[in-house]
This record gives C-alpha cells, structure tokens and sequence, in this order.
C-alpha cells in the first residue's frame, strides 16, 4: 500500500501569489432554470399552495426570498411552517399560477382576461415588481371608457403609480370626460376638488370648469351639502365682471340653496374687480391663473447701442423652441425703467421714454400689466420720482 501511494510534486515557486476573481454570469439564471425543472418533475418541492382546489407544488426558499408574505409566514412561527399544503384565502389559481411561473421563469404574461387575478395573487403575496408590471400594464389600457374602474382599482389595492396615472389622464381629458354621465355619478367628492384645484385641469375658460362642479352637485340632492367645498376650487376672479353678475350669479343662486353660502364667491370676485388698484393685495388661490409654468421675460429697453429707437416689447422665451415670443406690448416705449413681477402682475415703473436720460426724458408712470385680461393699466404716479426730479415743490 505505501509503495503504490504516488509522491507528492512540490508547488513551483513561479506561480502567482497574486489573487484573481472568477465570475460565472448566467449561474443565477441556470439555478432558477433548474429549481423550474425540478418543480415541474415534482423533485425536492417542500410546500404544496392550494387554491381554487388546484395544487401547486414550490420550494418553500424560493417563495421566502421572493415574497414577504411567505418570508413572514415561514420565520415568525405560524403553523403554515410545517404544513406540506398550504391553502390560500384571497386569490386564484390563475393568479397564483402565472406568479409562481414568474418567480421561477422571469416572464409574466398579463392581458384583459387574467389581469385581475394576477394583480389581486401579487398584492396578497406582497410580490411587488409583479404588482410593478400590473399598473406599467394597466396604465397602458386607460381610456375613457375603463378609467373610472382602473381608479377603483388603484385605490382598493393602495396603487399610487396608477392613481398618480389616471388622475394625469383626467387632468387632460376634463374637457370632455366631466361632463360625462359616469364622470358626473361616480367620482367622488375628493377627486374632484384635486381636479378643480389643479393648475394643470384642461379648461378653455373657467367657465367650463364652473359648469362642471354645478353638473356634478345638482347629480344627486344630497350633494348641495358639499357646495362650499367644491367652488371654493373654481376661480372666480377669472371669470369676466359682466358674466359673474348676468352669467354666474342667477345659475347658482337657481340650482343651489342659499344655505350653500356660495353666493360669498361671487361677491369676492366683483369686489375683486372693482378694485383695480387693490388686486395686488387681494390675491389669493381663487385669483391665481392656472398655470405652473414659470417665464423668463425682457421688457422694453434700447434696441442698440448706435440706435435712439427704444423699445416697448414685452416678450418671454419659448423653452421648447429656444426663442423669444411677443406677449405684449408696452402702453409706451421705455428704457432705464424698473420692473417687478408681484402677485402674477407685471409692473413696469419710471424709466425714460427717450435715449436723453436727463430729467426732461425722465417718466414717474407706473403700469400693471394683467396677463388674465392681456391689458396694461396706468396706475398712480411714482412720488418719489417726481420730488427726485422736481416735479413737485419746485419753484422753476
């Protein structure tokens, strides 16, 4: 025996001491392949899941690292631990069946007949890139006539990804989908303040979104109680004088009750209008233009150095086609003037109607510019820049 026992070769001295990392990049995907084939011949599978009366055969490990449903349900001491079959409350075979795959074989198959299932399976089981893959699904398939049922579903599962989706699709859509008899029966209260309060609801004037919150309360009786609440979203101010007291004032007085105390926005608004030069201090939500969209402006100014042209240009830059865009212009052409924007206003004070900036050049004109009604207006004179230039207590 010792004779035959083959000598040892002593380790050369030229190879490396040096270490080196081997990787094997698909062993993750053949391990899985594997442990597939294995469930398939019903080889080493631990658990058995039961649903619908069907069977489904698993490896308890898999199921763990997959899912915090069973990850819970196999560590914190429940009897499922030792059970060989396991039943399921809350889901399908068909759900059940297309999740397992999924863990086993990397590829969900979702379409209109078993989404559902597969949706209602994976939020039990807390397997949430297969819930991911439900609402990528789902937001692809809102249209008008699903949205309010793919709503429900976002808020009965806790879908916020989907709900933040459909609520976008509504936004853009509320022209046509508010005045909808679906629209106007089921969304609910909540939602539809969101809607009327967004800068971003699709509206042509704020009429449009006026007559949507009255269609919507005069849908059921017991909704004039919720009156205060949902006009307090509608901008009156927006809204043309003339139209609030001819237009706005006797339709709500006629479809809602006096008790709704609706008739205060009303009067808010005109008080708003009545007071010009006040509006600057009377801003509030209801005042606001619905946009969120912030401008980089130029107003007025020397055409050129070499010119004694002045401008009275009012313009802002186009982000998306990288050029600037008249708005409007100025009531006069001006230079060296101050310029503020407060309370949405632009305000336009002093400066030079004339390249001479001595003090016969010089203006103490102060204008506002309402970018609701496109239409600047004169307001009071700057004081001090009349005393600076001698405008007022000087004897020449």
């Amino acid at each position: 025996m010792e004779g035959t026992r083959q000598s040892r070769i002593c380790r050369p001295h030229k190879i490396s001491e040096s270490s080196k990392v081997y990787r094997w990049d698909d062993h993750s995907s053949l391990v899985l392949q594997s442990l597939n084939e294995q469930r398939h011949r019903g080889l080493f599978c631990d658990i058995v899941l039961v649903v619908d009366e069907q069977r489904v055969p698993a490896h308890r490990n898999l199921l763990a690292v997959c899912s915090d449903y069973f990850n819970s349900m196999f560590t914190i001491g429940m009897r499922e631990a030792h059970q060989k079959e396991v039943e399921l409350f809350g889901a399908s075979y068909i759900g059940l069946k297309a999740v397992v795959d999924f863990l086993y074989g990397s590829e969900l198959s979702l379409d209109g007949g078993n989404i559902d299932y597969v949706l209602e399976t994976a939020h039990l089981l807390q397997i949430w890139k297969v819930v991911d893959f439900c609402c990528e699904y789902l937001e692809n398939e809102v249209s008008e006539e699903n949205y309010l049922y793919l709503q429900e579903l976002a808020s009965i599962y806790n879908l916020k990804r989907l709900d933040s989706y459909i609520d976008s699709f509504i936004l853009q859509n509320f022209g046509t989908l508010s005045f909808t008899p679906d629209f106007l029966q089921n969304i609910s209260l909540q939602k539809l303040c969101q809607y009327l309060d967004s800068s971003n609801v699709q509206q042509e004037c704020e009429h449009d979104l006026l007559q949507a919150a009255l269609q919507w309360l005069t849908q059921y009786p017991e909704r004039e109680n919720e009156a205060y609440q949902v006009l307090d979203n509608i901008h009156f101010p927006l809204i043309p004088k003339s139209d609030l007291l001819h237009r706005v004032k006797p339709a709500v007085c006629s479809l809602l009750p006096k008790e709704a105390n609706c008739e205060g926005f009303i009067e808010e608004a005109v008080n708003y209008h009545n007071n010009v030069t006040a509006q600057p201090v009377l801003q509030n939500k209801r005042t606001a233009l619905r946009t969120s969209e912030e401008r980089l402006l130029f107003v007025g100014g020397e055409v050129s150095e070499r010119c004694l042209e002045l401008s009275d240009d009012t313009c802002f830059l186009d982000i998306r086609k990288g050029q600037w865009v008249a708005e409007t212009p100025l009531p006069a052409r001006r230079s060296h003037h101050c310029v503020a924007v407060l309370g949405g206003f632009i305000f336009i004070a002093g400066g030079s109607f004339s390249r001479d900036n001595g003090g016969d050049a010089a203006s103490n004109l102060l204008y506002r510019y309402d970018p609701r009604c496109n239409q600047w207006i004169k307001t009071d004179p700057t004081q001090a820049l009349e005393q600076e230039n001698g405008y007022e207590g000087h004897d020449n």
